[in-house]
């Protein structure tokens, strides 16, 4: 009797570490997906909340790469028009679903909310929710 009980916790023992290992495979393929996701094209601004974006800044957009550069282009209204103001190049990390952006000596961070085919959504530091889409304007 005492071996069939010594077996059966083993057998239990085996069964939640075997468990437990497709679980992390599991996690390694979620932040693949998310990286995969992150890295498939342009991501342009779409919405902020509490404020919002102008119809030229969701002009702007987020380009990651997979070498963990990121490139940032801005829009600005000038004299009525929409125009490119800059084009920033930057590092970014990602870990898990957090997302670290540097910018020369500034840091930013955000965490992903969300990430999909054709919208990403984040929570910047200052708890602003920003919606990124792959449709400019």
């Amino acid at each position: 009797m005492k071996t069939i009980k010594t077996i059966s916790i083993l057998g239990l023992l085996f069964l939640s570490f075997a468990c437990s290992d497709n679980n992390d495979d599991d996690d390694l393929s979620e932040m693949q997906k998310t990286e995969n996701l992150l890295t498939s094209g342009k991501w342009y601004l779409e919405s902020k909340t509490p404020d919002d974006f102008s119809a030229c800044e969701k002009n702007g957009s987020l380009q990651f790469n997979d070498d963990g550069s990121i490139v940032q282009e801005n829009f600005e209204e000038n004299s009525g028009t929409c125009e490119l103001e800059e084009t920033i190049t930057a590092t970014y990390t990602l870990s898990g679903l957090s997302l670290e952006i540097t910018f020369g000596s500034e840091i930013v961070s955000a965490t992903i909310n969300s990430i999909t085919a054709s919208e990403l959504s984040l929570t910047d530091s200052s708890g602003d929710i920003i919606i990124l889409d792959k449709t400019q304007g």
